[in-house]
């Protein structure tokens, strides 16, 4: 589907939701994403990446949790893009009234957006489980090796969540009401059938409007489909105004780079006129 439709869905809206995939993270330089990383964790700690982050496992092995979380996420953390300042520059212009994902890398507001429902936490806001008192990630970095509260001295627990622990069900009753009033509902880098998509059976509004980098066959259900790379779409569909060079076009800078001679190489030989 064009572009152009999608363009003019969010210009002529003001009440857009969005649900943020973690599929853009990965493009980010969000290595927990990545689809490799689960080979490279298990290499590394002798353990999946889901064995690691696991109530039970950070409560009996704090000290390995906490290496995992310094060296695996936090320090490969990404920085925002198109994808988040497209976002920002909607919430500007009065379009964006929020956002809501299962990401913990807060890229979004990072990028200077306000209204973030983070279904899973985020890493900006460790917490002490006895005071309440929340510790960003610098903090977790500089404390080594277990980052203790400064206030009462208990362990800080992480800001994501971790597997076996009840999901917060105010922020799920946040989410679902925001998407509920939503006018246009945004889902960008993820299936309709994913976690994160599903989410869209509360949506009651006008227009379901799905990005993706890939087509799925749950798709069809959606109102305007754009297929391609994400942060390209975005940008075009909704431009942030910061210089952006197109996916495309930095392959081809790329390919032109790597074929231009270097001042060593001969020039070919020109045969006599």
């Amino acid at each position: 589907m064009s572009t152009e439709y999608l363009r003019k869905i969010l210009q002529r809206n003001s009440n857009i939701v969005c649900l943020l995939g973690r599929g853009p993270a990965a493009e980010q330089g969000c290595d927990f994403y990545r689809e490799d990383f689960i080979y490279d964790i298990e290499n590394k700690y002798g353990r999946s990446p889901s064995e690691i982050v696991n109530s039970t496992f950070y409560n009996n092995r704090p000290e390995i949790f906490y290496r995992f979380y310094r060296e695996e996420i936090l320090k490969h953390r990404g920085e925002p893009d198109e994808v988040n300042y497209s976002l920002k520059q909607m919430e500007d212009d009065g379009k964006l009234r929020g956002i809501v994902t299962r990401g913990f890398f807060d890229l979004s507001r990072r990028a200077g957006c306000h209204n973030i429902i983070h279904l899973y936490g985020d890493i900006d806001h460790n917490f002490c489980p006895h005071c309440r008192r929340t510790y960003d990630a610098r903090y977790i970095l500089k404390n080594k090796p277990l980052p203790m509260c400064e206030h009462c001295g208990q362990l800080i627990h992480p800001g994501i969540a971790l597997s076996g622990e009840m999901l917060d069900s105010q922020v799920m009753t946040r989410a679902i009401e925001l998407i509920s009033s939503a006018d246009v509902l945004l889902l960008i880098g993820a299936e309709l059938d994913s976690m994160l998509g599903s989410m869209a059976k509360y949506f009651t509004g006008d227009w379901l409007c799905l990005v993706n980098n890939e087509s799925h066959y749950s798709d069809e259900t959606a109102d305007c489909i754009c297929i391609g790379n994400v942060a390209d779409i975005m940008h075009d569909v909704y431009p942030s105004g910061r210089p952006y060079v197109p996916s495309g076009a930095a392959k081809t800078e790329e390919t032109a780079a790597q074929e231009q001679p270097g001042p060593d190489e001969a020039k070919p030989h020109e045969s006599p006129s």
